[in-house]
């Protein structure tokens, strides 16, 4: 046979196969048939009559794993089985995915509430530094004052004070009074006033109109807004009296302006 030949004979047998397809299927089913009835004999489920009939010993359902329409039962289980196992698995994924959004949310506000209590301790942490700083501080001052209570301090309301026992003019008074880290009294309200009255001495305190004739102030710069005069004070005698004392009397109206050059004792006071 030529080559042309040879190409011409499978494309007749091809043409052929395809156009006898459905025979060819039949004849192997035919085939498997019979190859199967072959072996009926041999089942111990299967019986022959007189007349050559062959009978099969099984329930009248059918063989087990195929119905009446002969189609294989276990293939359908399967498939059953197959889409259960996927909605199962579709439930699962979304009862996971809630459950992971739950916690991202209460993660989300664990973070927050973490940081308001880091901020928390933070601004404590400032406020017992402060309360502390507060602390050390009085406690230096309590002990200044207790040193300085047995030197001649005397407390009262929220001050201490410190009586002279020698006389000087207003200004070395004053100069005395910030030496010891302290300055001439401020007379604030009448209860001070009569604690002052009641030491009977003429005292220098912390008021002057120096700056000012007839404008009275005190060391700290404060303008004076409550007075405890003596009747017809201050009168400025000679025009050369601009500082003031406490007046040795038993009345709390005894506040005079004196030359500042005059030697009196004094009074400081140092707040706590």
């Amino acid at each position: 046979y030529t080559e042309s030949q040879i190409k011409q004979s499978k494309m007749e047998m091809s043409e052929y196969i395809y156009g006898n397809v459905d025979i060819i299927l039949d004849e192997n089913r035919n085939r498997r048939a019979e190859s199967e009835n072959d072996h009926i004999y041999d089942d111990p489920h299967m019986s022959q009559d007189s007349g050559g009939n062959i009978w099969e010993e099984v329930p009248s359902m059918g063989r087990p794993g195929v119905d009446s329409s002969g189609m294989d039962i276990s293939g359908r289980r399967s498939s059953r089985q197959a889409t259960v196992c996927w909605v199962l698995l579709c439930v699962l994924l979304l009862n996971m995915t809630k459950e992971k959004n739950q916690l991202k949310t209460s993660y989300t506000n664990l973070i927050k509430e973490r940081d308001q209590l880091e901020t928390s301790y933070n601004n404590l942490t400032k406020e017992r530094n402060q309360i502390k700083r507060e602390r050390d501080e009085l406690q230096k001052i309590f002990s200044a004052f207790k040193q300085a209570g047995t030197a001649g301090w005397t407390p009262f309301q929220s001050s201490w004070y410190y009586i002279s026992s020698e006389v000087k003019s207003w200004e070395h008074s004053r100069q005395d009074c910030m030496n010891r880290g302290a300055d001439l009294v401020i007379i604030n309200n009448i209860r001070e006033q009569t604690f002052l009255t009641k030491l009977k001495k003429s005292l220098w305190i912390g008021l002057t109109d120096k700056d000012i004739e007839g404008t009275w102030k005190w060391v700290d710069g404060t303008p004076l807004t409550t007075a405890y005069w003596m009747t017809k004070q201050p009168d400025n005698f000679k025009e050369e009296e601009h500082c003031g004392e406490i007046h040795n009397n038993n009345n709390v109206l005894n506040w005079n302006d004196m030359l500042c050059a005059t030697k009196l004792n004094w009074i400081c006071e140092q707040e706590t």
